[in-house]
Protein backbone atom coordinates (compact mmCIF):
# COMPACT_ATOMS: atom_id res chain seq x y z
CA UNK A 1 0.00 0.00 0.00
CA UNK A 2 1.31 3.26 -0.94
CA UNK A 3 2.34 6.09 1.53
CA UNK A 4 -0.29 8.84 1.63
CA UNK A 5 0.19 12.49 3.53
CA UNK A 6 -1.96 12.41 6.57
CA UNK A 7 -0.67 16.18 8.10
CA UNK A 8 -3.15 19.08 8.31
CA UNK A 9 -2.19 21.75 5.84
CA UNK A 10 -1.58 25.46 6.94
CA UNK A 11 -4.38 28.27 6.22
CA UNK A 12 -2.70 30.84 4.16
CA UNK A 13 -3.67 34.03 5.50
CA UNK A 14 -2.33 36.66 2.79
CA UNK A 15 0.20 36.71 0.24
CA UNK A 16 2.08 38.97 -1.39
CA UNK A 17 4.51 39.36 -4.79
CA UNK A 18 8.22 40.47 -2.96
CA UNK A 19 10.04 40.13 -6.42
CA UNK A 20 9.47 39.97 -9.69
CA UNK A 21 11.38 38.75 -12.53
CA UNK A 22 10.95 37.36 -16.37
CA UNK A 23 12.67 33.62 -14.07
CA UNK A 24 11.49 34.45 -10.78
CA UNK A 25 8.52 35.41 -8.80
CA UNK A 26 9.10 35.11 -4.54
CA UNK A 27 6.05 35.38 -2.79
CA UNK A 28 5.63 36.00 1.01
CA UNK A 29 2.82 33.83 2.43
CA UNK A 30 1.52 34.55 5.56
CA UNK A 31 0.26 30.78 7.24
CA UNK A 32 -1.60 30.16 10.48
CA UNK A 33 -0.60 25.87 11.37
CA UNK A 34 -2.86 24.46 13.36
CA UNK A 35 -1.31 24.91 16.74
CA UNK A 36 -2.31 28.64 16.40
CA UNK A 37 1.32 29.98 15.46
CA UNK A 38 1.29 32.12 13.00
CA UNK A 39 4.89 32.51 10.30
CA UNK A 40 5.30 33.84 7.27
CA UNK A 41 7.66 31.99 3.92
CA UNK A 42 9.01 32.92 1.51
CA UNK A 43 7.96 31.29 -1.59
CA UNK A 44 9.59 30.85 -5.36
CA UNK A 45 7.24 30.63 -8.00
CA UNK A 46 9.23 29.90 -11.20
CA UNK A 47 9.00 27.64 -14.24
CA UNK A 48 9.49 23.72 -14.94
CA UNK A 49 12.41 22.57 -15.62
CA UNK A 50 13.99 19.80 -17.48
CA UNK A 51 17.47 18.04 -16.62
CA UNK A 52 18.74 15.33 -19.32
CA UNK A 53 21.85 13.00 -18.86
CA UNK A 54 22.72 12.28 -22.49
CA UNK A 55 25.22 8.73 -22.98
CA UNK A 56 26.23 8.26 -26.44
CA UNK A 57 26.50 4.54 -28.15
CA UNK A 58 30.05 4.10 -27.26
CA UNK A 59 28.69 4.82 -23.30
CA UNK A 60 30.08 8.33 -22.51
CA UNK A 61 28.42 10.68 -21.21
CA UNK A 62 27.90 14.17 -22.48
CA UNK A 63 27.89 16.86 -19.72
CA UNK A 64 28.62 20.27 -19.24
CA UNK A 65 31.14 22.72 -17.40
CA UNK A 66 29.72 25.61 -16.74
CA UNK A 67 30.47 28.81 -14.29
CA UNK A 68 27.46 29.41 -12.21
CA UNK A 69 27.36 32.39 -10.61
CA UNK A 70 25.84 31.42 -7.21
CA UNK A 71 28.85 29.47 -5.85
CA UNK A 72 30.49 31.91 -7.98
CA UNK A 73 32.74 28.57 -9.56
CA UNK A 74 33.28 26.07 -12.91
CA UNK A 75 30.68 23.06 -12.19
CA UNK A 76 29.79 20.43 -14.17
CA UNK A 77 26.09 19.43 -14.69
CA UNK A 78 23.99 17.60 -16.91
CA UNK A 79 22.02 19.59 -20.01
CA UNK A 80 18.76 21.57 -18.35
CA UNK A 81 16.60 24.18 -18.61
CA UNK A 82 13.20 25.81 -18.32
CA UNK A 83 10.51 24.36 -19.52
CA UNK A 84 8.39 27.04 -21.93
CA UNK A 85 5.07 28.02 -21.69
CA UNK A 86 2.52 25.22 -22.99
CA UNK A 87 5.60 23.00 -23.96
CA UNK A 88 5.49 19.37 -23.59
CA UNK A 89 8.72 18.40 -20.64
CA UNK A 90 10.12 15.80 -23.30
CA UNK A 91 10.22 18.31 -26.13
CA UNK A 92 11.75 20.68 -23.78
CA UNK A 93 15.05 18.13 -22.43
CA UNK A 94 15.74 17.44 -26.10
CA UNK A 95 15.55 21.01 -26.58
CA UNK A 96 17.68 22.25 -24.33
CA UNK A 97 20.06 18.98 -24.70
CA UNK A 98 20.91 19.85 -28.47
CA UNK A 99 20.97 23.71 -27.95
CA UNK A 100 23.43 23.14 -25.04
CA UNK A 101 25.42 20.47 -26.01
CA UNK A 102 24.76 19.73 -29.38
CA UNK A 103 23.57 15.83 -29.11
CA UNK A 104 20.05 14.61 -30.17
CA UNK A 105 19.05 11.05 -29.41
CA UNK A 106 16.27 9.01 -27.73
CA UNK A 107 14.93 10.89 -24.77
CA UNK A 108 12.95 9.09 -22.26
CA UNK A 109 11.21 10.37 -18.84
CA UNK A 110 12.54 8.89 -15.42
CA UNK A 111 10.50 11.06 -12.76
CA UNK A 112 8.91 13.92 -12.50
CA UNK A 113 10.14 15.65 -8.42
CA UNK A 114 9.99 19.34 -6.61
CA UNK A 115 12.92 21.32 -7.30
CA UNK A 116 12.55 22.51 -3.67
CA UNK A 117 10.79 22.78 -0.76
CA UNK A 118 9.92 26.61 -1.20
CA UNK A 119 9.40 26.50 -4.80
CA UNK A 120 6.42 25.57 -7.16
CA UNK A 121 8.40 23.85 -10.15
CA UNK A 122 8.63 20.56 -10.86
CA UNK A 123 12.27 19.37 -12.16
CA UNK A 124 11.66 16.61 -15.27
CA UNK A 125 14.17 14.03 -15.26
CA UNK A 126 15.23 12.32 -18.78
CA UNK A 127 17.94 9.91 -19.85
CA UNK A 128 19.26 10.16 -23.32
CA UNK A 129 20.38 7.26 -25.50
CA UNK A 130 22.19 7.17 -28.68
CA UNK A 131 23.37 10.51 -28.14
CA UNK A 132 25.07 11.92 -31.22
CA UNK A 133 26.30 15.33 -31.91
CA UNK A 134 23.97 16.80 -34.86
CA UNK A 135 25.67 20.59 -34.11
CA UNK A 136 27.59 22.86 -32.88
CA UNK A 137 25.96 24.00 -29.31
CA UNK A 138 24.50 27.31 -29.35
CA UNK A 139 24.44 28.88 -25.09
CA UNK A 140 23.19 31.94 -24.67
CA UNK A 141 25.16 34.68 -24.74
CA UNK A 142 25.54 35.06 -21.35
CA UNK A 143 26.53 31.24 -20.47
CA UNK A 144 30.02 30.25 -19.73
CA UNK A 145 29.74 26.61 -20.67
CA UNK A 146 32.00 23.73 -22.79
CA UNK A 147 30.75 20.33 -23.77
CA UNK A 148 32.42 17.41 -21.51
CA UNK A 149 32.18 14.11 -22.59
CA UNK A 150 33.22 11.34 -19.70
CA UNK A 151 33.13 8.00 -18.88
CA UNK A 152 30.65 6.22 -16.42
CA UNK A 153 33.93 6.43 -13.73
CA UNK A 154 34.90 9.93 -14.17
CA UNK A 155 30.87 10.88 -13.86
CA UNK A 156 31.02 9.18 -10.67
CA UNK A 157 34.16 10.63 -9.51
CA UNK A 158 32.41 14.09 -10.54
CA UNK A 159 29.44 12.88 -8.31
CA UNK A 160 31.87 12.17 -5.61
CA UNK A 161 33.67 15.26 -5.54
CA UNK A 162 30.16 17.55 -5.20
CA UNK A 163 31.36 19.19 -8.29
CA UNK A 164 28.05 18.45 -10.52
CA UNK A 165 25.09 20.32 -9.42
CA UNK A 166 22.16 18.16 -11.09
CA UNK A 167 23.62 15.26 -8.46
CA UNK A 168 19.76 13.77 -8.25
CA UNK A 169 19.27 13.24 -11.39
CA UNK A 170 22.59 12.22 -12.37
CA UNK A 171 22.43 9.10 -9.94
CA UNK A 172 18.78 8.47 -10.75
CA UNK A 173 20.20 7.97 -14.33
CA UNK A 174 22.90 6.23 -13.74
CA UNK A 175 20.74 3.71 -11.48
CA UNK A 176 18.46 3.31 -14.57
CA UNK A 177 21.00 2.78 -16.99
CA UNK A 178 23.01 0.58 -14.92
CA UNK A 179 20.01 -1.87 -14.14
CA UNK A 180 19.19 -0.82 -10.69
CA UNK A 181 15.40 1.14 -11.60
Amino acid sequence: MPLKPLLPQPTVLSEEIIYDSPWLKVRRVDNLFPSGLRRAFCLKDEPDVVVCLPVTDDGRFVLLEEYRHGPRRRLFELPAGMVDAGEDAQVAAARETLEETGYAGEVRHLVTTWISAYSNARKHIFVMTGARRVQDPQPEPHELMRVALATREELEEVVRSGQLSDLDAALLCLRHLHGGW
